[in-house]
């Protein structure tokens, strides 16, 4: 095994144990849904309630549905235990929303969107969004991890020297029946990776600089409840965690 691809399995390995990122970043957003939902019990079904921002206490995600949509208790390996994650639903729709805040752009900086991910065959879809910023605009920007087809990739659009400007990176790795998997969109410099699992890293061929700010939700699993056009995420989900620098 090259030493590329042995760092990434060590890196998706130390996640998929609950350690520490192997990267040098600030959290800004972490969601690990250790907790019940605020008002709710276990193992759900789940239409409303609110998850804590591990990162960022006091903020949190909360839940909106649109029937049949809702959210159950999942779990995922851990050692040798477990650890709780959640289950999006097979029909209707339902997502998490963290409000706006300035921390959550990153504006030119470096950033980090990650995700533990269960996807089966069954569950795959052509939009499946796992988190996101903003939405595709000519005159805005966003920051996405996505599951597209089951297939992991990065979606980022923004301004740079007054042009917008937008970058799409597929893995080409599919993810679905391959259980629990380490999903990764990083930035640094010009530079934007996707790294699936123990796979090496897969870059973007251009530059992929520009200022990602808006004022929008941050959305996990969906675009939004409701939305005709939603690209509602079907699987399983943990430790969704965005970082800056």
């Amino acid at each position: 095994m090259s030493a590329l691809a042995l760092g990434a399995a060590t890196l998706a390995a130390a996640v998929l144990m609950d350690t520490g990122p192997a990267y040098a970043a600030t959290e800004q957003l972490r969601l690990d849904f250790d907790a019940t939902p605020t008002g709710q019990v276990e193992p759900g079904p789940w239409t409303s309630g609110c998850f804590a921002d591990v990162a960022t206490p006091g903020d949190s995600g909360c839940l909106a549905v649109n029937a049949p949509g809702s959210l159950s208790r999942a779990t995922r390996p851990n050692g040798t235990g477990s650890s709780p994650a959640v289950a999006f639903p097979a029909a209707g729709s339902a997502v998490i929303e963290v409000p706006h805040a300035a921390n959550l752009n990153p504006g030119s900086q470096d950033f980090t969107i990650s995700a533990l991910v269960k996807l089966t065959a069954g569950q795959v879809t052509a939009g499946a969004n796992l988190v996101q910023k903003g939405v595709y605009t000519t005159t805005g920007s966003q920051w996405k991890l996505q599951a597209d087809n089951g297939v992991p990739g990065c979606r980022i659009s923004g301004f740079r020297a007054g042009t917008w400007y937008e970058v799409r990176l597929n893995s080409g790795i599919s993810i679905a029946d391959k259980g629990w998997t380490f999903v990764q969109c990083k930035r640094r410099g010009t530079q934007l990776t996707i790294t699936v699992g123990a796979n090496a890293p897969v870059p973007y061929a251009g530059d992929a600089s520009m200022d990602i700010s808006n004022t929008a939700k941050v959305s996990v699993g969906a675009k939004g409840a409701g939305l005709t056009n939603n690209d509602q995420f079907r699987g399983e989900l943990d430790n969704v965690v965005f970082s800056v620098g």
